[in-house]
């Protein structure tokens, strides 16, 4: 699996994009956060973050084929100690450790209180196969159904219930996943049209990987809410937001869902965003010093700008 390398674009969405949204609900909630997840050995938004949060679960891999493995995982708790910052670093990936319920050392995981950060920031596809000992398998769904559980049972112990996630992705699919997706036969209208029209500007190939980010936001809105509803979560997603990696090669794409656990007694989840509203807004771009509205999105509003005001319309409702 690919290092991660910090660069301007993701400089970028870490201080212009994630930052002010994370701020913003910080002092709405006047709590501090409980981050979960993929900071990587500088621990780069949590260093930026530090005020804001208080515990820290994370997980690294082993670094392949060289004569110090344990690297980062020693890099990332050096520097979680140095901010003297509670926290558990776990060794293997956060599909495998979360759903087996034990890193690649044979620490048990389980977490004890609700999450109310949660950063998965991938380095791949979000369709994409990971090595396990089973062979590769793509385990980021199951992996996203089991964090979900695990917050809804933590719902019930402490009665804390919101949270926001940040997931990270490669821009890219594999078109097999999107096939089935795009073949259910309970396709809402708007999703069904908004894909045909998204798949006209650019059509799939039978096979392998491709590239289409609305059709990728679509599927990813589209599974994550399902998953949502499944636990009883209400959610509010922000625009998608599309940069380049380490290279114009590598496309990635970024997404905020601001989340609230419904009551125990509530049979449904009475959602203030639909899926149109979603689809009508455009992704925007994330350049080396800004974020801009991406012209060439099918989405209709071009007002998002600012995604706290976004935040506060839905939030007041």
């Amino acid at each position: 699996m690919p290092e991660f390398h910090d660069h301007e674009r993701k400089k970028t969405v870490r201080l212009q994009w994630d930052t002010p949204i994370l701020r913003w609900l910080y002092e709405r909630w006047n709590t501090k956060y409980f981050y979960c997840g993929l900071p990587g050995p500088a621990a780069l938004d949590i260093k930026l973050w530090q005020p804001m949060i208080r515990r820290v679960v994370a997980f690294e891999l082993e670094r392949e084929r060289t004569n110090r493995p344990r690297q980062n995982i020693e890099e990332l708790s050096r520097n979680l100690t140095v901010m003297d910052m509670r926290h558990a670093v776990f060794c293997g990936s956060l599909e495998e450790t979360i759903l087996w319920r034990e890193d690649e050392d044979g620490t048990k995981f389980e977490l004890d209180e609700f999450v109310t950060l949660f950063n998965l920031d991938f380095c791949g596809r979000i369709t994409e196969r990971i090595e396990t000992p089973k062979g590769k398998r793509c385990l980021r769904f199951e992996a996203i159904r089991e964090i979900l559980t695990i917050q809804r049972n933590l719902f019930r112990e402490t009665g804390e219930g919101r949270f926001i996630i940040l997931i990270t992705a490669h821009d890219s699919f594999e078109v097999n996943a999107m096939g089935q997706f795009l073949a259910r036969p309970d396709m809402p209208k708007a999703a069904s049209q908004f894909a045909e029209k998204a798949a006209s500007s650019r059509p799939l190939s039978s096979t392998g990987s491709a590239h289409n980010t609305d059709l990728l936001r679509l599927f990813v809105f589209s599974c994550l809410r399902e998953y949502f509803h499944g636990q009883n979560v209400w959610s509010v997603f922000l625009p998608t937001v599309s940069y380049f990696g380490t290279s114009k090669s590598t496309r990635m794409m970024h997404l905020v869902a601001v989340c609230r656990m419904e009551k125990q007694e509530s049979p449904l989840v009475i959602e203030s965003q639909s899926l149109e509203e979603f689809l009508e807004m455009k992704v925007v771009r994330a350049t080396d010093d800004t974020i801009k509205v991406e012209q060439d999105s099918i989405g209709l509003n071009a007002s998002v700008a600012n995604p706290t005001t976004l935040l506060e319309t839905y939030l007041s409702q």
